[in-house]
């Protein structure tokens, strides 16, 4: 298959032809998988942090959503201020910066929704950022399994056009988990 990730002892990757590289490490993928299955049906999410190679991302850790998040069922907002705590730890500790976003869906959304792709062109196009390759993590929490899907956005410039590119990589159960019983 195609989009089937690549493993190392702490890392695993996803790429499909043509498309950057995301590499995310067992860690921080294990940490998104328990948070999401423990969000009592509401969605949750975080920042992902971790190191830009030429337009390839590996990512070392995420964040939770923090204590002042905003979620429901249909609708995420995470703690900006604790997210910023966090990028700043990582990056003093390690060097390893804001790469991408993670968040679940609680409801049979089984892709980005709108919103999502909205908040997704902000952060591209966001002079202050610099985002070559953008990481794009979606858990999907059904009552019997999770699902995880991993996106690269990249903002692409030429001389005749700008242009946002959101290729899917994976879609697929959480690499090395056992399915969600509940």
């Amino acid at each position: 298959m195609e989009n089937s990730p690549t493993s190392s002892h702490n890392s695993i990757t996803f790429q499909r032809k043509g498309s950057p590289s995301i590499t995310i490490s067992r860690s921080a993928l294990r940490r998104i998988r328990e948070l999401s299955e423990n969000s009592d049906n509401v969605e949750t999410g975080g920042i992902l942090v971790g190191h830009e190679l030429e337009k390839n991302i590996e990512i070392v850790q995420a964040s939770d959503a923090g204590p002042n998040a905003d979620s429901s069922s249909s609708h995420f907002l995470r703690d900006t201020a604790h997210c910023r705590d966090f990028l700043a730890r990582c990056y003093n500790d390690t060097g390893a910066d804001y790469l991408g976003e993670w968040h679940s869906h609680v409801v049979a959304l089984r892709h980005l929704s709108p919103g999502d792709l909205n908040t997704l062109i902000g952060i591209l196009i966001d002079p202050d950022y610099d985002f070559v390759t953008f990481a794009v993590l979606l858990v999907v929490v059904g009552r019997k399994k999770v699902e995880l899907l991993v996106y690269a956005a990249e903002y692409v410039t030429n001389e005749a056009r700008r242009e946002i590119r959101v290729s899917e990589l994976y879609r697929g159960n959480f690499p090395d988990a056992p399915d969600l019983i509940v």
